[in-house]
């Protein structure tokens, strides 16, 4: 073979990997909720089936009620029981997407309030701090969804449903983002296709910039050169649509 032919047919291999999707880390959270278990195992099964890594956490309350095994049949790369040591903030930058799809009202409440007192409420708002994406069925830690029905229908204790319904918009406020289960696959295949490369420690290509706004959005960023480094103020925070802007233009997040 000579040399002329080589170079082209290394061209063209190189050419064949770049076309391949590339495999990524899903993180996949498992709390007590029973709303969510079916279009969660499906997530487990749709991810594997497409090549991609998934890591699934389970509580207490999720080992009991659907099982390690379940869903390590579904394709789940690893399976984390409770009790386990894990290291989270290794887990949350490894990962390019993380899920929920068994939100309790119990982790809910833990989440909204800031709380990192279980390993699901660690990894959930680490990975919001850490500016990845974060999709929660909202449906087991509703007070008008199943998560409030499943105590009986009617209206009673109306500050109490508030402050649950409370709950859900403050961690929606967070970067989270919350859906129906009906929702949650489709969400979960656009999401993913959105998701920008694990970055690696790397020089910024653009000059860091610094945006003081609250709530940044995706005007705030939307002119920013590729590869920038973006300073966001402690207490401010980007919108999920700002995140997914932020993920395209593949930007270097450091939160202050």
């Amino acid at each position: 073979m000579d040399e002329k032919t080589l170079v082209q047919l290394v061209i063209q291999v190189l050419a064949a990997l770049q076309a391949q999707p590339r495999r990524k880390q899903v993180l996949v959270l498992f709390s007590g909720a029973s709303a969510g278990q079916h279009e969660g195992l499906e997530a487990v099964s749709m991810l594997s089936q497409a090549g991609h890594s998934v890591t699934a956490v389970l509580t207490q309350a999720a080992s009991l009620m659907i099982g390690e095994d379940k869903i390590r049949q579904k394709g789940a790369s690893e399976v984390i029981p409770p009790g386990k040591w894990v290291d989270s903030p290794a887990l949350v930058r490894a990962a390019d997407l993380v899920l929920v799809p068994t939100l309790s009202m119990n982790h809910a409440t833990a989440m909204a309030s800031g709380a990192f007192d279980s390993l699901i409420s660690t990894l959930a708002l680490g990975a919001l701090l850490a500016g990845k994406t974060v999709i929660a069925i909202r449906d087991g830690a509703d007070p008008e969804g199943s998560g409030g029905k499943v105590w009986g229908a009617g209206t009673a204790a109306a500050t109490l449903r508030a402050r649950l319904s409370g709950n859900l918009k403050a961690l929606e406020s967070y970067g989270m983002v919350l859906v129906h289960g009906e929702e949650f696959l489709a969400t979960v295949q656009q999401r993913l296709a959105n998701a920008a490369p694990v970055q690696t420690s790397r020089a910024p290509l653009a000059p860091a910039v610094q945006v003081t706004a609250t709530v940044i959005t995706q005007a705030d960023i939307a002119h920013l050169a590729e590869g920038s480094l973006l300073r966001v103020p402690k207490g401010s925070r980007l919108t999920p649509l700002a995140q997914e802007s932020a993920g395209r233009l593949q930007l270097d997040v450091v939160y202050e």
